[in-house]
């Protein structure tokens, strides 16, 4: 009597394990905490339908060495480019953002899509953004871009994060003629990348990297390559970013070529920078 219970015991187990479902391979894989930018390139996350983010961005305009550290206090009383974002995702995969810079006085608008969520079964997450930047500032020539990013993703484990961010813009750069700001690039495409790295859950190191344009005119050859370096602190709906970086730039406009302001990047300027992110709504889904 007992080896037929026990039996029977082992048949009905056997049975539930093989009525459990396999997991299914497009389950999105649980995201590290990255919020809608990097440091300034777009990330390709999305947050749920109905959340709104507000942005504030700063970017000092001395380097933490020029003009002697602490009587600067390292670039701090400088001026600074100042960034104000808004966003709204008003259904799944779907963002609407506007970004005030106070350099040139720049509103960009723009709209970002997730096509791809990385999952088991999808090795890559892929979103892509496109928009325009208006310059309202006086004595301005070329006065709009228009841009286009893919933003493509690859997350390693829980850990590790790298992006590869092609774009195209017009009328990039600026530049004097005639004691006028003309565009520098009347066309102009970059492939900017960034990683990110988890050191515990909600906090990361983060780097980005512009290549230099090999199309500068002959008296920007000099440029160097665009650089950023930070931390990001994930806090609740809030994320805090700390930086270095020899480029002021915020909008496309302004970071997609080896220039800020007709002026060349310099691999030795280490700027000041910060970012804060909130959101708000239903929260934070990848």
């Amino acid at each position: 009597m007992t080896k037929s219970l026990l039996g029977v015991a082992l048949l009905i187990a056997s049975g539930a394990f093989a009525q459990q479902p396999k997991p299914n391979p497009y389950t999105p894989v649980q995201p590290i905490p990255v919020g809608d930018i990097l440091l300034t390139l777009p990330s390709s996350h999305m947050a749920d339908a109905k959340t709104w983010e507000v942005k504030f961005s700063h970017r000092f305009n001395q380097s933490v060495d020029q003009g002697g550290a602490f009587r600067n206090l390292f670039g701090l009383d400088s001026g600074a480019n100042v960034g104000l974002g808004l966003s709204y995702v008003p259904v799944r995969d779907l963002e609407l953002a506007v970004l005030r810079s106070s350099s040139s006085s720049t509103y960009e608008l723009s709209t970002k899509y997730a096509f791809v969520q990385q999952a088991r079964a999808i090795p890559f997450a892929l979103a892509l953004r496109a928009g325009g930047d208006i310059r309202t500032a006086r004595n301005l020539t070329d006065r709009t871009s228009y841009f286009g990013q893919a933003i493509l993703s690859r997350q390693f484990g829980s850990r590790f994060d790298f992006y590869v961010v092609p774009t195209y813009v017009t009328n990039a750069g600026q530049t004097l003629a005639n004691n006028q700001s003309v565009a520098l690039f009347k066309h102009a495409f970059n492939v900017p990348v960034g990683a990110l790295v988890q050191i515990v859950p909600g906090f990361s190191i983060v780097g980005e990297v512009i290549p230099k344009n090999r199309d500068l005119p002959l008296g920007l050859k000099t440029a160097s390559v665009g650089w950023s370096a930070g931390v990001k602190r994930a806090i609740g709906g809030h994320l805090f970013e700390i930086l270095l970086t020899n480029s002021n730039g915020m909008t496309v406009d302004q970071y997609i070529t080896s220039t800020y302001n007709g002026i060349a990047f310099r691999s030795k300027d280490k700027r000041l920078g910060f970012n804060i992110e909130r959101r708000w709504g239903k929260g934070v889904r990848r």
